[in-house]
């Protein structure tokens, strides 16, 4: 009991140090003229969708310092937690929307999830640096040597640089946010690369003005909801229980793709159950059980025929006249000619090269059974589906009552 009363005491006594730190911390924050905000809101990352921003569901602003460099130029030090990355981020302005730039030094890995060319490093930089982007020449661009110079300037005093691009923002990972003035003098090294950027004439690769809203990396078009329960009326979600709700619910759509809605859907099921308590006694307890199941669906243009694809199970479906398709795919339908119609020779080599997730198709929905909510697993099933609904023949949309078909194929002509 005693070490235990120890415990407890140490650990009030450490809880009231950190506070005094922290607010020690912030109030140094405060005397260079910053702001310090304990909980920002997800408008202060909105902008940003480049790792560590724009990826995953899970997404968490905390500490957060505002301020100017000592030209003027608007940061931020951030501390952010998602489900792939957590840590603190700094940033600054620059003058110009620009593409996505990665630039990595010393022994730094490149970022989770990042899409990108790697380029050439500029001899100026040594060895050691790492170069990406999604156009090689706008890095060949705006590499030039006085961002040279100030990235080794950077470096030479934080080993590791891990520097992006992202929209009108430069973001670099683990500034020295502890220790404030060595922070302050690291922002304006920020600030010296910012307009290192800003002075090489790149007007021609300025990038249009986002939506402001949470946005996702390379998926311009999804956007993020939250919570919706009004999905549960109209989707093929399981029934029983209770407590049914849903969150994560993300709509968007890939380029002419159809439009997708995906969301994580929870409820609970209780049962009784009898044991026995310490006396030897029977009672009985309520046991509550916890349930989630991911859903995905695509909306169509017109309304088709029930049609159901995947992997061969203990069904055999339609037969079709590849046996190779056969044994590896069962297809169900309400309309046997319309499943032909669909699943054509060519339409079976790109299902059998391009496997995916079991889908169906109820009046004009298309839903997924993905296995898991997340954002490879929408943007998989995005890229499948497109392709399954390219290969779909020009009559079939005719009969449906479209003038044409709304998805080009993008290896060939569609069947006509």
């Amino acid at each position: 009991m005693v070490i235990a009363l120890l415990l407890v005491v140490a650990a009030i006594v450490w809880g009231i140090v950190a506070l005094v730190r922290r607010q020690q911390y912030i109030g140094s924050i405060r005397e260079r003229g910053w702001s310090f905000v304990n909980s920002p809101t997800f408008d202060a990352v909105a902008r940003l969708s480049n790792p560590p921003f724009g990826v995953g569901f899970v997404r968490k602003p905390d500490d957060q310092i505002t301020g100017m460099t000592a030209t003027g130029r608007p940061f931020q030090v951030i501390e952010y937690k998602s489900a792939y990355w957590s840590g603190w981020v700094g940033m600054v302005t620059l003058s110009r929307r620009l593409p996505e730039l990665w630039i990595t030094g010393g022994e730094t890995a490149p970022r989770y999830g990042i899409l990108a060319h790697g380029v050439v490093a500029p001899a100026q930089l040594g060895p050691g640096w790492q170069v990406g982007a999604m156009d090689p020449a706008f890095a060949h661009e705006v590499m030039t040597s006085e961002l040279c110079v100030q990235l080794n300037a950077l470096a030479a005093g934080q080993p590791g640089v891990n520097l992006g691009v992202d929209g009108d923002q430069i973001v670099v990972l683990n500034p020295p946010r502890k220790e404030l003035d060595q922070l302050g003098v690291w922002l304006e090294q920020l600030g010296a690369i910012a307009a290192a950027i800003d002075a090489t004439p790149l007007d021609h690769w300025i990038q249009p003005e986002p939506e402001p809203r949470l946005r996702f990396y390379h998926h311009p078009d999804w956007y993020w909801i939250g919570a919706d329960d009004n999905l549960l009326q109209y989707t093929p979600v399981k029934g029983g229980g209770y407590g049914h709700r849903t969150d994560e619910v993300i709509r968007g759509r890939d380029g002419d793709g159809p439009p997708f809605v995906a969301f994580k859907h929870h409820w609970k099921t209780s049962h009784t159950e009898s044991y026995t308590d310490s006396n030897g006694n029977t009672q009985t307890r309520t046991v509550v059980n916890n349930h989630s199941e991911a859903i995905l669906g695509f909306q169509l243009p017109a309304r088709m025929p029930q049609l159901s694809v995947g992997p061969k199970g203990f069904r055999n479906g339609i037969s079709f006249e590849s046996e190779a398709f056969n044994d590896r795919f069962a297809v169900s339908s309400a309309d046997t000619k319309f499943a032909y119609d669909v699943i054509h020779p060519r339409q079976m080599e790109y299902l059998m090269a391009t496997p995916g997730a079991p889908f169906r198709i109820v009046e004009d929905w298309v839903w997924f059974t993905p296995g898991e909510h997340s954002q490879p697993a929408i943007a998989f099933c995005s890229a499948y589906l497109r392709g399954f609904l390219g290969w779909v023949p020009r009559f079939v949309w005719r009969n449906l009552g479209l003038p044409d078909t709304p998805y080009p194929s993008a290896e060939s002509t569609p069947v006509s």
